[in-house]
C-alpha cells in the first residue's frame, strides 16, 4: 500500500478515543494521534500513538498548519546525536566503506553523523553482471547518485552495495543464487544493527541487479518496501508476488543486451495492479540507468513507499 493512497482514517482504525501524541491533520480535515519521529525536505516520519507503529507521509499531505510545524521543528538546532555501536559503527564514515558478511562483501554508505535515535531507510542496491571481483568496484556511478548531497540532503539514508562475486557474477547465476540469499541476509542485520526504518527497505537493481530485484523482493515481500528495477524484468510466472508490492519497472525499447520483451510481457501482465510502474524509454540501449537514477521524480517516488506490513 503506498502512503500518499493512505487516509488518516485509515491510519487511525478509529477516531473516537484522543491517545497521547501530537494532533496531526490531513488536507482533507483528517485527524491523527502521532509522535513526531523525523522529516526531510518532502515527508515527514510519524509514530502513531495506537500501536506504535511509523508511517512515513508526504508533507503536501498535511495541513498548512502542521507543514509550518515540522518546518519550524527542522530548523531548532539539533541536540547531539546518540552515537552508533554494535558490529557495523566502524562503517559509519560519511563515505563509501568496504566489509564483509558471511562471505559477502559489500560497500556501506553512511552519514558520519548518523544519528542511533532517528530511523532512515536503507537501500539495496545490486550491480549488473560483470567479471570483476573487486569489492568497491560495484559502486558505480549511478549507486552513488544516491549518496550524492542534492539527494542525500533531501532524502537521508544508508546505502548497501554487496558484490556478487565469482563465479556467481560472471558464470550465470547472480542475485538468484548464494549471494541474493547472502544479501536478504545482510539486510537484515543491517536493521537489526544500525538505526533503520524496517517499512522503508528498498532494493533497486541494474541489468542482472534488476532480475535481482524482482527476485529478492519475490523471496522476501515483507523484507522490501518497494523495489526500482533498470533493464531486468520478473517472470510472468511470478506475477502474484508482486502484484501487491510498489515497483517501477525501466526498460528501453533498443535495448540490444537484454530484450524489452521480458519488460513488456511482464506489464502487460501486471496491468491491472495499482502498484506496478512501467517506463519504457524509446532509446537509450542497455545503458539508461543513469538516466532513470537521475531523474529526481524517481526518489521521490521510492522514499515515499513504505509503511504498514
Amino acid at each position: 500500500m503506498k502512503l500518499p493512497r493512505l487516509t488518516f482514517l485509515v491510519l487511525l482504525g478509529m477516531t473516537a478515543v484522543q491517545l497521547s501524541g501530537r494532533e496531526w491533520t490531513s488536507t482533507d480535515g483528517r485527524t491523527l494521534e502521532a509522535d513526531f519521529v523525523s522529516a526531510t525536505a518532502d515527508s515527514v516520519t510519524v509514530k502513531r500513538a495506537a500501536d506504535g507503529q511509523t508511517f512515513t507521509l508526504p508533507l503536501a499531505s498535511i495541513s498548512e498548519a502542521d507543514r509550518k510545524w515540522v518546518k519550524e521543528r527542522m530548523a531548532q538546532p539539533a541536540g547531539p546525536a546518540k552515537p552508533v555501536e554494535g558490529p557495523f559503527a566502524d562503517l559509519v564514515t560519511g563515505d563509501w566503506a568496504l566489509s564483509e558478511h558471511d562471505g559477502l562483501p559489500f560497500a556501506l554508505y553512511a552519514a558520519k553523523d548518523l544519528d542511533a535515535s532517528k530511523k532512515i531507510p536503507l537501500v539495496l542496491a545490486l550491480h549488473g553482471k560483470s567479471d570483476n571481483n573487486e569489492n568497491g568496484k560495484q559502486v558505480g556511478g549511478w549507486m552513488k547518485i544516491f549518496a550524492s548531497p542534492a539527494n542525500f540532503e533531501k532524502r537521508p539514508c544508508i546505502i548497501v552495495a554487496p558484490l556478487c562475486y565469482q563465479p556467481f557474477g560472471a558464470t550465470g547465476g547472480g542475485w538468484n543464487d548464494e549471494p541474493g540469499d547472502k544479501a536478504i541476509a545482510l539486510v537484515e542485520e543491517l536493521v537489526e544493527n544500525l538505526p533503520i526504518d524496517e517499512n522503508r527497505v528498498y532494493v533497486i537493481g541494474y541489468s542482472m541487479g534488476g532480475f535481482g530485484t524482482f527476485h529478492l523482493i519475490a523471496e522476501e515481500p515483507k523484507l522490501f518496501a518497494a523495489g526500482v528495477p533498470v533493464a531486468g524484468y520478473g517472470m510472468t510466472s511470478q506475477a502474484g508476488s508482486f502484484k501487491r508490492k510498489p515497483i517501477w519497472l525501466f526498460h528501453a525499447a533498443d535495448d540490444a543486451t537484454v530484450s524489452v520483451d521480458g519488460s513488456r510481457n511482464l506489464a502487460e501482465e501486471m496491468k491491472r495492479s495499482d502498484e506496478f510502474k512501467y517506463t519504457e524509454y524509446p532509446t537509450g540501449g542497455h545503458g539508461i540507468v543513469g538516466q532513470v537514477f537521475n531523474d529526481t521524480a524517481v526518489h521521490e517516488w521510492l522514499f515515499q513507499q513504505g509503511g504498514e506490513k
